[in-house]
């Protein structure tokens, strides 16, 4: 039984659906990890990071009480205000 999830050099070997679920739960932990670390008064840093965990712009701008074409504006590495709030 070990053979069947195990080859000669003791790598797992996963399904295509065993990986796809790997996959799941680590972006949900990433996203999990990503609101935690969000920080007050740090917009640009805190909509990075949310980006970079996949979060939607719409998504983040909900979190950070941002309106979307802020968050677009901070993406796109233009200059924001200190914090423009929906």
């Amino acid at each position: 039984m070990a053979e069947d999830t195990q080859n000669a050099h003791n790598h797992v070997i996963f399904t295509e659906s065993q990986f796809g679920e790997v996959q799941k739960f680590l972006q949900n932990y990433l996203k999990i990890m990503a609101l935690g670390s969000i920080r007050e008064n740090e917009t640009e840093r805190n909509v990075r990071l949310l980006n970079s965990a996949n979060y939607s712009q719409e998504e983040i701008a909900t979190i950070l009480h941002l309106s979307q074409p802020t968050v677009s504006r901070v993406l796109a590495g233009k200059a924001t205000k200190k914090k423009e709030e929906k």
